[in-house]
């Protein structure tokens, strides 16, 4: 797994504090393929996840946790396709198809309203498209060390892409659905650049002090995510100094508080 673990950094247990209560498992069937879900019952406006690149939804075990201890919203987390047990469509596989059975996928769970989004890193793109798809659903959305339109060039993104060109063999025989995240990395970065603007939704930003960059490339990435946050007067920006990309694995309590708060304030 080590060429998938180098493509993470770059790119950018079951619970081990016991089972969420309430939480359904489920496949839901989005056309050609089924997506895996994991749901937490709860009342109102569901919160959404994203995960980074190379993450299945099990990276947010430790956030919807602590977060139950202060919100009865439903949790719904869940592997993109091609990673955990979702499976994939490798005929039609590129970001517009994967947010829209997202949104197919939801339907069929019933939610069908207002929603809330939580999205990492690369989950950014993915999650600024959703917005883009349903600007009016979408009341508020955390976005914590995402991979922001200023950082993320188009070359920039040729150049990510050319360095694991290389071991796409490896890759995917390790991971389909990292391997078609590689193949079309560009485009997913080039459809993030091109509705980034267009974003009016109430953000809270929070980056991470350590990025996943280092040396120049890593204040780049901090100049540019707060840009970012600063282009919109309804958008608040935290930056965690000590914290890892991961910042919801280091700082927990700060991430868990700050999506209470926006959730709280749009949701009045």
């Amino acid at each position: 797994m080590k060429v998938i673990a180098m493509l993470t950094v770059s790119l950018v247990a079951f619970f081990s504090t016991g089972a969420l209560s309430q939480s359904t498992d489920t496949l839901i069937n989005v056309g050609n393929h089924h997506l895996h879900f994991r749901v937490t019952s709860g009342m109102g406006m569901p919160i959404v996840f994203e995960s980074g690149a190379g993450n299945d939804g099990s990276v947010w075990n430790e956030v919807c946790e602590r977060l139950r201890q202060h919100i009865d919203a439903p949790l719904v987390t869940y592997d993109r396709a091609g990673f955990g047990t979702s499976e994939i469509d490798t005929n039609q596989i590129d970001i517009t198809s994967e947010v829209t059975n997202l949104q197919v996928g939801l339907k069929q769970l019933q939610f069908d309203g207002d929603y809330f989004l939580v999205a990492h890193s690369l989950g950014g793109n993915y999650a600024m498209k959703f917005i883009s798809n349903a600007p009016d659903k979408v009341k508020g959305a955390v976005f914590i060390d995402i991979v922001s339109p200023d950082f993320m060039t188009a070359q920039r993104a040729a150049q990510t892409k050319q360095l694991f060109i290389d071991s796409l063999v490896s890759i995917k025989k390790e991971s389909i659905g990292f391997y078609h995240l590689v193949l079309n990395y560009e485009r997913t970065s080039e459809v993030m650049r091109e509705i980034s603007k267009s974003i009016q939704t109430p953000l809270t930003i929070i980056a991470s002090g350590k990025t996943p960059f280092e040396g120049n490339d890593r204040q780049l990435f901090l100049d540019g995510l707060r840009r970012f946050a600063m282009d919109k007067k309804n958008r608040k920006y935290v930056l965690v100094e000590n914290a890892d990309h991961y910042v919801f694995y280091d700082e927990p309590d700060l991430v868990v508080n700050e999506i209470v708060r926006l959730y709280n304030q749009v949701n009045e």
